[in-house]
């Protein structure tokens, strides 16, 4: 969802300051950031606030345009959901500038920390639309262009906003994945300039969508980080979407201004896209309609991964007491990490509206990092003591627990690929350990 890298687009971009030369104020948004952080200032008043103000707008707006340029995927993580551009064309001149919302710089001071934390800062810019599209060629990403029918006063005072918005006092903002990206800026702003005409249509459900399925649907090509957006969300975010927060999403965006009707300046019910049109189709495949389903797949993984625990624990050899130990130290070494991760980022970051909540850290959890020694340390012995025996004991219920609250409504969670995984292990474990024969001294144990 977020734009190119910099480096991208400093190669195929002019400087913003000649290229919003016609655009009144954004000569300064082009200047290098400041050390300094400058106060925001205000936003400019919405149409329809000042009598004078909408004048002077409908004129500037009388010889300008508007479109929303929508980019298909691309091939890094970052660009594979798209991403949208507003493109202001003004015709006295013909110069035509592509304002977007998703800039971000990887050498940022504190970059990864406020990734990690959820404070991410980017930044809204434009470029020459020329420019800018043959960026996105270049990458082979699809161009989408829509031309929208609005009033000269509503063209007028989108100018006035994106000039203001590109200032470097105003130009930066926390970036949310799903609330605040550079595709819910462009539904926003033109909320804003409609006088509000998006909010009942966009309140409507959506189609039965969820943050998770798709994101999943999205990611489904990348294995790893499928995987990983099954484990970090929390049930917040198999809620249903309304067609508002399905806007996350720059092609859903696209899909649902196409079929919205606004009011004309004379009232009169008028379609806001006027044009749909493709300027470039990108030579690869599709993103899928649907995110794929891998339960049945994640089961037959958790279920081969517990017989090779169990084999292993059933054999009574150096080589599969090594196995054994190592494989138990990284799978709960590994599980106990994100099971902190999950608990840091649920409670104390930013990111908790979509990972807190999260019934997977009784799949994952602290507890795990135990579990990785003592039980690693019995398989490598071969022999069972009390404290592996209540570990993976405890581990194995706790997940067991989390399956079970899967059948409570209000708490269910859409996080089925990660218990067809993580459960037949912990209870295969669990097995396993008590199979082991007792250490000398202790209780016999039933084998």
């Amino acid at each position: 969802m977020v734009m190119m890298a910099i480096r991208r687009a400093v190669a195929t971009a002019t400087l913003l300051a000649s290229s919003a030369l016609p655009f009144a104020a954004l000569a300064s948004s082009a200047l290098a950031a400041q050390t300094m952080e400058l106060a925001p200032t205000p936003p400019p008043p919405a149409p329809g606030v000042s009598a004078a103000l909408d004048s002077a707008r409908a004129e500037r707006g009388a010889r300008m345009s508007v479109a929303i340029l929508t980019y298909g995927p691309g091939d890094f993580v970052f660009e594979k959901f798209g991403h949208v551009a507003v493109a202001l064309t003004d015709s006295s001149t013909g110069q035509e500038i592509a304002f977007n919302w998703g800039m971000f710089d990887f050498n940022q001071p504190n970059f990864l920390a406020r990734f990690l934390t959820g404070d991410t800062k980017y930044w809204m810019a434009g470029y020459r639309t020329a420019d800018f599209n043959a960026a996105y060629m270049a990458d082979n990403r699809t161009i989408r262009k829509q031309q929208l029918q609005l009033t000269a006063v509503q063209r007028g005072a989108i100018a006035d906003f994106v000039s203001w918005n590109a200032l470097e006092a105003n130009k930066y903002y926390r970036y949310d994945y799903y609330a605040d990206n550079c595709a819910t800026r462009v539904r926003d702003l033109l909320n804003w300039a409609l006088a509000g005409q998006l909010d009942a249509p966009f309140r409507l459900p959506g189609g039965d969508r969820t943050w998770r399925s798709e994101t999943a649907r999205i990611t489904a090509s990348d294995p790893l980080v499928y995987a990983g957006i099954q484990v970090a969300l929390g049930r917040n975010a198999d809620h249903r979407l309304t067609k508002s927060e399905e806007s996350f999403l720059p092609d859903l965006l696209a899909n649902h201004l196409a079929a919205l009707t606004v009011s004309s300046a004379t009232g009169a019910p008028v379609k806001l896209v006027t044009s749909d049109s493709v300027l470039f189709t990108a030579d690869r495949l599709p993103v899928p309609d649907q995110a794929p389903s891998r339960v049945l797949m994640a089961l037959a993984i958790g279920t081969a991964l517990a017989a090779l625990v169990l084999l292993l624990a059933g054999v009574r050899s150096v080589l599969a007491r090594v196995t054994l130990g190592v494989f138990s130290a990284l799978w709960f070494g590994v599980g106990g990490l994100l099971g902190a991760a999950l608990l840091l980022a649920g409670t104390i970051t930013k990111h908790s509206p979509y990972m807190g909540a999260n019934l997977t850290v009784l799949q994952l959890h602290p507890l795990m990092l135990l579990a990785a020694v003592v039980i690693s340390m019995a398989a490598w012995r071969g022999t069972r003591s009390r404290v592996a025996d209540g570990v993976s004991a405890l581990v194995a219920l706790l997940s067991v627990v989390g399956l079970v609250l899967q059948l409570v409504p209000s708490l269910s969670q859409q996080s089925g690929v990660v218990l067809a995984v993580v459960v037949p292990v912990h209870i295969a474990f669990a097995v396993a350990v008590r199979r082991l024969p007792a250490r000398a001294g202790t209780a016999d144990a039933t084998p």
